[in-house]
């Protein structure tokens, strides 16, 4: 049988080992003594998952890949239950996930939605996106194969519904999120881009939902792309999912906030949106105290939550 062990932040080492079907053993540490609390194992005929009584909480997860072992912080609320939607949540270059957990405000609002977050590391503090960052990309690691198997992981331990997944990004994360969609078609529901192009081929994605942020006064991954790295601009990075959306020519186009917003309402209920807000830098908009708290588009968490949330595969 194939066990999977994950280790709680908490006081003491914790370890939960779960079998490919059904739940294990779990040792506690309380006060420097392990509480063994063993569950019976499931059938073969019960289905995966954990059971919805017992909520996974917030813990790091370990993914075995060919580029060695790799990390995934995972916040898992109480009203998260069985067929709950994941955000996988990935860092810039040189950022963490520890980082994008601290500063964006998605545990607020995983606890208010019944959401699980993960939030993964990149090998460098990178992603390989394409033609872009770090040691990931020169060295040329599977992300794209980490991420996806990050992902039913978290499927059979966590009982995430598999139409439901979304990735959201900022920067090298944000390429990531493009990499990924293009990379695994049909994986993922929905993309929330933030400071981030499309720098890897994507000849056929599935249609999903997008949602593309970046302001005027980004230096780093500008609107007009950087030509120079082989980056292209905000328009040309969604066009291949408007294309496979089936989304009209003409979007709908509102101003708010000193936000520029072109909506394209596709096949299928789905969306693509292109956000461009005035005086904004290299940076998450609305990051920090009180992110995910509103709707508004200045609001990236808030905002990207509520345009993917309808999104299914």
């Amino acid at each position: 049988m194939h066990w999977t062990a994950v280790r709680f932040p908490r006081r003491g080492v914790g370890v939960l080992l779960v079998p490919r079907r059904g739940v294990g053993v779990l040792l506690v540490p309380r006060r420097g003594v392990g509480v063994l609390l063993v569950a019976a194992l499931l059938g073969a005929c019960s289905s995966p998952g954990p059971p919805d009584a017992e909520p996974l909480a917030t813990r790091t997860v370990i993914t075995s890949t060919s580029d060695g072992d790799r990390s995934a912080i995972v916040h898992h609320p109480a009203r998260a239950r069985r067929g709950a939607p994941l955000v996988v949540v990935l860092h810039g270059s040189s950022g963490s996930g520890q980082a994008m957990q601290a500063e964006l405000g998605w545990d607020a609002l995983a606890e208010r939605e019944g959401v699980v977050v993960a939030y993964p590391d990149g090998i460098g503090h990178a992603w390989n996106a394409g033609r872009c960052c770090g040691r990931a990309s020169t060295s040329s690691v599977d992300d794209v194969r980490f991420l996806d198997a990050l992902r039913a992981q978290l499927v059979q331990t966590d009982g995430i519904d598999p139409t439901r997944v979304y990735a959201v990004g900022f920067s090298n994360g944000a390429m990531m999120t493009y990499t990924w969609a293009c990379g695994r078609p049909g994986t993922l529901a929905g993309i929330g881009a933030v400071a981030g192009s499309l720098v890897a081929a994507c000849p056929a994605p599935a249609p999903i939902t997008v949602v593309a942020v970046t302001g005027t006064s980004d230096r780093n991954v500008p609107i007009e792309g950087r030509p120079d790295r082989g980056w292209p601009g905000l328009d040309d990075s969604i066009a291949p999912f408007r294309a496979a959306a089936g989304c009209p020519a003409q979007p709908a186009v509102s101003t708010t906030g000193g936000a520029e917003i072109r909506s394209w309402t596709c096949a299928g209920g789905r969306t693509v949106t292109r956000e461009v807000i005035a005086g904004v830098a290299h940076a998450w908009p609305g990051g920090g105290s009180g992110a995910g708290t509103t709707l508004q588009p200045t609001d990236a968490t808030g905002y990207l939550w509520s345009l993917l949330r309808p999104a299914h595969t």
